[in-house]
């Protein structure tokens, strides 16, 4: 009995293993696909298993477009220089989209004048007023981008930045077109963080400055392509100039001032409305049909020019009025679909929002 006993329980645990290394032979890892992007055109699919080198036949014919030259693959849409991909030796464990960068063969000189504006509490970039229209041209020209001369479309600036500044670059001293933290494709997350902005997009939130010191910014443009537009930022050490705390000097009011409104109920926040003076006092108003999570921002004006005064959701002080927007740090963004009237003092510097 000893002996069977110990040949049956022999038998069983052979069975045990093969049943187990059975089981992991036949164990098949994931389908992956990895979908390959132009911008926002898909030039197609390829599946793979998971940890599985692609095949170079596969991926090989998107990068030829013609008149272009392939220069990457990135996981990012903005070609972050640490999401670069090595398609010989990187693979995948799951779905993914790859960005191509396509440069055009004949890039044609970019006429445009490039700026860098923002806000700041110490040092010189307040001059810049957000691009306010009311700012002398022999002032625009200290934030001007120049030309470098080493390649085609290179423009750079080297500028001190203090903790708290916040910019974007713009061209020819308008908004369309801007760009943003998420243009950058080298940035020091330690120095410089996002710090959002209109539309809701990476491409076109500002930039906010961690930490003080003398930069230096460079933009390399394709006007065909502004997709190949990319910006490096890099930190010299520390400020060359002393940065000194400005004091807000309050807004005069004038029977000229006036306040205009812009927001995401259009994709490019192109449509600008003019709010009504409310009788002869300091406060403009206007009623809006808006979905939820629209976002807006009040600009004021001086006479028909843009003071770069922005009053947006820091200054929503009432309870109420709180209770009817979002956590949004930046913009004033609606939390429910409805009809709001919106009471602005560019004198007080506040917001009032009734539903």
């Amino acid at each position: 009995m000893k002996k069977v006993l110990i040949i049956v329980l022999t038998f069983a645990m052979m069975l045990m293993a093969f049943a187990g290394c059975n089981k992991e032979k036949t164990t098949e890892k994931e389908d992956v696909i990895v979908t390959f992007m132009n911008g926002e055109e898909e030039l197609g699919k390829i599946t793979v298993k998971a940890g599985e080198v692609l095949p170079k036949s596969e991926y090989e014919k998107f990068e030829n477009q013609e008149g272009y030259v392939f220069d990457g693959w990135y996981a990012t849409p903005t070609f972050l220089e640490v999401s670069k991909k090595d398609l010989t030796k990187d693979v995948f464990e799951e779905n993914i989209s790859l960005y191509g960068v396509f440069k055009s063969t004949e890039v044609s000189k970019d006429e445009r004048k490039w700026y860098i504006v923002g806000a700041s509490n110490l040092g010189g970039l307040a001059e810049s007023a957000w691009a306010g229209s009311g700012v002398e041209e022999s002032v625009r020209d200290k934030f001007r981008l120049q030309p470098t001369g080493n390649k085609t479309n290179e423009f750079e600036i080297t500028i001190d930045l203090f903790e708290g500044d916040q910019f974007q670059i713009i061209y020819d001293w308008q908004w369309t077109g801007q760009k943003g933290y998420g243009c950058f494709t080298e940035i020091d997350e330690t120095q410089m963080e996002n710090g959002g902005g209109l539309g809701g997009s990476d491409d076109t939130s500002n930039v906010n400055v961690l930490i003080s010191g003398n930069y230096t910014i460079t933009l390399t443009t394709d006007p065909k392509n502004a997709l190949m537009d990319t910006l490096v930022i890099k930190r010299n050490g520390d400020p060359l100039s002393e940065g000194v705390e400005k004091e807000e000097e309050p807004f005069v009011f004038t029977d000229k001032t006036g306040v205009m409104v812009k927001g995401s109920w259009v994709e490019d926040w192109s449509d600008i409305k003019e709010l009504t003076r409310v009788n002869d006092s300091t406060e403009f108003a206007i009623t809006m049909d808006l979905e939820a999570d629209t976002e807006i921002c009040f600009m004021v004006y001086e006479d028909g020019m843009d003071t770069g005064i922005v009053i947006k959701a820091s200054h929503v002080v009432d309870e109420n009025s709180k209770a009817l927007i979002t956590d949004n740090p930046n913009n004033v963004q609606i939390s429910e679909t409805g009809t709001y009237k919106f009471i602005v003092d560019p004198q007080a510097m506040t917001i009032k929002i009734t539903k």
